[in-house]
């Protein structure tokens, strides 16, 4: 890979950053030799909750930390910084094993692009297998890396197959992988300081390289680094690491143990789990209420025993499922890895000597990092972990593409295809995927009712002139094509598009003009047929086609033989089609529709009855309703027009232009229009279902 920053010395410099949960570590060194000589080592904790276990969650806070650490660290040194080494937790990672095999040529010795391009296909295995379990969602996820568990060259194992010669070569490796979000939040916030991403590893991967060296992965041993939000877990056998895997809990259920034992700040609580792994006899704090205590340190490992044992629980059922039984030995790293008492739990949960769990770091990163005490320790395996294996990748072949006419510089580690490329090119997964458009849901006449946005212009990709997807492995000079997906647009529909053959007129009753055909309200708004419908929107509709809807809507009953439309006798309004205009004439009057006769009254014996009260020829008095199950009056209209469905609205409690539910509009047991007239001794419900 070229040089990314001055050289000094004889070697070329590097800088990493690992975003934690609780703070965001800088290390810049220079490789001399086998040796990384650490020149900077900064630090500066998150003010605010901006990384929640392992994963940017506030990329513009998080960045902002990122960039002090990187300033002041440049400011030190005397150059700018312009790509960088990160690492991404383990939260939700996904891992499969892959075994991929090619032929050779036996006369010439393997060469790195020979070896990238077998692990390549190897994790070209994995990915599909992945996908596979994920429903096909291509973008699902993303390789962050991967190791290798063995290399054979014709049926014989071997460590490294470069130089040698032989016909078929073979390669198991286990791929990492997560989701692409996680991996993109962290492009996004080393963008916005001005950083390019030279290699995204994983944690666990990089904590392993500095804690333990490839000699000891023969034997069956853990690392375990506990961090403030999860607990990321490598297990190596045989000479590789064959398995990663995460618990999740980590050190912030300490912390929480402590707030709440000895009412305290989060902060506060932080000092004190300081305090106590130094050993402190007496811890010294301020509670929330201002108040000085003290407290025997014994005394307060006693009270957070339970929340240690839960986490110790945690970590070693954890080692326990991966590995298929305990191993040899657990090394555990990560500024919770000094929790008093926490190795001890880890080796009974896993049924070991208490001596084959330990904290790591010390004997083993020194022979790789040439660095002040107090970084080669646990707590910075992690942060010197990701230059080690910045270090140890840097003599690998370069790796550089051509999108879209532009040069972009790829992590030759026999891993990179269209995807990785493409966020390396700075596009976003919203113009490499592209959404459909946002649908509208709305209520018509009670009924839901779904118009889909449209389908978007899917993305095109091409490698070297031939067409390619997202997982085409790419390599050294290929040529990329891309052109980003166009997303649908949202749903708009007009009132006229969700009522075929919509159209209102009107027509003369007596004189004075009534709506026909197909009228609309939404919120209690009229609508037209050029009306946009948005999403939630309830709309109720009145269809009014013959002569007999028409007196239905307007509650009277007509004297067929003094009826006439346009002049002539009209003797089944059940079949006359209204068209625009027409003028119906009652010449005899018209009585109102009946109403329902009352229930039957039980009298007591020896009083009267009471007659009861015939029917009005009009509608000119209140009409008296149950409405939601309770009595309720309705006065008359002044005009003295039928009292319809939308009056009722007046008495409850409901605004149809600011949903809360499926609203619910019903008539003697039926769905109800707004428009349609009401009566006396009608049930009618109007309320919100959740």
């Amino acid at each position: 890979m070229a040089d990314a920053f001055p050289v000094r010395g004889d070697g070329r410099l590097i800088f990493a950053l690992d975003i934690g949960t609780r703070s965001v570590i800088g290390v810049a060194g220079r490789v001399e030799g086998p040796l990384l000589k650490v020149l900077k080592v900064d630090a500066q904790e998150h003010s605010e909750r901006a990384v929640v276990d392992g994963q940017i969650e506030n990329i513009e806070q998080t960045a902002r930390i990122a960039g002090q650490v990187k300033e002041r660290m440049e400011q030190e040194l005397g150059f700018p910084f312009k790509d960088v080494y990160v690492a991404a937790a383990g939260r939700v990672l996904k891992t499969r094993r892959a075994v991929c095999e090619i032929e050779l040529d036996d006369k010439q010795p393997v060469d790195q692009r020979q070896l990238s391009r077998l692990e390549s296909r190897a994790l070209q295995q994995a990915y599909e297998e992945l996908l596979g379990d994920s429903d096909g969602d291509l973008l699902s996820y993303y390789c962050v890396g991967h190791s290798v568990i063995r290399y054979t060259l014709d049926g014989y194992t071997f460590s490294t197959l470069l130089g040698h010669r032989g016909r078929k070569a073979t390669v198991e490796l286990i791929g990492t992988f997560l989701p692409g979000e996680v991996v993109e939040s962290l492009y996004a916030t080393m963008s916005k300081i001005g950083l390019s991403i030279a290699s995204v590893t994983l944690e666990p991967i990089a904590a392993i390289n500095a804690v333990i060296p490839q000699e000891l992965r023969l034997l069956n041993v853990a690392l375990v680094d506990v961090g403030a939000g999860t607990s990321d877990i490598a297990i190596a056998n045989g000479g590789s690491v064959c398995a990663y895997t995460m618990a999740t809990v980590a050190g912030d259920e300490i912390t929480e143990s402590v707030m709440r034992t000895l009412l305290v700040d989060f902060q506060v609580a932080e000092e004190i789990k300081r305090q106590a792994s130094e050993g402190r006899q007496t811890i010294t704090y301020c509670d929330i209420l201002g108040f000085e205590n003290s407290i025997p340190c014994d005394e307060l490992l006693e009270k957070i025993h339970p929340a240690v044992e839960e986490l110790a629980g945690e970590i070693s059922r954890s080692i326990l499922d991966a590995n298929g039984g305990p191993p040899m030995a657990v090394f555990m790293v990560g500024g919770g890895s000094r929790t008093p008492g926490l190795c001890r739990l880890v080796a009974q949960g896993l049924g070991v000597d208490e001596k084959k769990v330990a904290i790591g770091g010390n004997n083993y990163m020194k022979r790789m990092v040439d660095t002040e005490p107090q970084y080669v320790s646990a707590e910075y395996a992690t942060p010197i972990g990701i230059a080690i294996t910045a270090m140890t990748a840097s003599g690998k072949e370069e790796l550089s593409v051509v999108l879209n006419g532009e040069r972009v510089r790829m992590l030759g580690a026999g891993s990179s295809n269209v995807l990785e490329a493409l966020l390396r090119g700075g596009y976003q997964y919203s113009q490499i995927m592209g959404r459909s458009g946002r649908n509208a849901t709305f209520a018509l006449d009670g009924e839901r009712q779904i118009v889909r946005g449209g389908m978007p212009t899917l993305a095109a990709f091409e490698v070297n002139g031939r067409p390619a997807n997202i997982t085409t492995p790419l390599q050294p000079g290929d040529e990329i094509k891309f052109t980003p997906a166009v997303n649908g647009e949202d749903a708009a529909p007009l009132l006229r598009d969700i009522l075929g053959g919509w159209e209102a007129f009107e027509v003369l009753l007596d004189g004075e003009p009534c709506p026909a055909g197909v009228s609309a309200l939404c919120g209690g708004e009229a609508l037209t047929g050029d009306s946009v419908i948005h999403d939630s929107d309830v709309i109720e509709t009145c269809r009014v086609f013959t002569l007999a809807d028409l007196f239905e809507t307007q509650g009277i009953i007509p004297d067929l033989a003094l009826l006439t439309v346009n002049g002539e006798p009209c003797e089944h309004p059940e079949t006359y089609r209204l068209r625009p205009g027409d003028d119906i004439q009652l010449l005899g009057g018209a009585s109102a529709i009946p109403e329902p006769a009352p229930a039957h009254r039980q009298v007591p014996v020896g009083q009267p009855v009471a007659p009861e009260p015939e029917p009005p020829a009009v509608r000119r008095g209140p009409v008296q309703i149950i409405l939601n199950g309770e009595p309720c009056e309705l006065p008359p209209k002044p005009d003295g027009s039928p009292v319809q469905f939308f009056d009722v609205l007046n008495f409850v409690e409901i605004d149809p232009s600011r949903p809360q539910g499926d609203l619910v509009v019903s008539r003697n047991g039926r769905p109800a229009s707004y428009i349609e007239p009401v009566l006396t001794g009608d049930q009618i419900e109007v309320y919100w279902k959740r």
